[in-house]
């Protein structure tokens, strides 16, 4: 699934989440407003397509503010 890109201080952010249900990986692809793009690569796996696309969100905008992201539970599973 490929949501809406979001627009987060004047970075295009494109969450992705893919897989099937119960096990969707998060990605997301940022652009700077310069057009400098980058991929996230896995951010970690959630129950729903919403769940790992909103993660993916959080992250790009972590990203955009030069922010580190959060660690992952043991598991390697995010719950938010």
């Amino acid at each position: 699934m490929h949501a809406v890109p979001v627009l987060y201080k004047d970075h295009t952010l494109k969450p992705l989440a893919v897989g099937s249900p119960g096990s969707y990986a998060a990605m997301v692809i940022v652009t700077t407003p310069a057009g400098a793009q980058w991929a996230s690569g896995i951010l970690g796996y959630f129950e729903t397509e919403q769940k790992a696309c909103q993660f993916a969100i959080r992250y790009g905008e972590w990203e955009a503010d030069g922010r580190k992201r959060a660690a992952p539970k043991t598991d390697g599973r995010f719950t938010s």
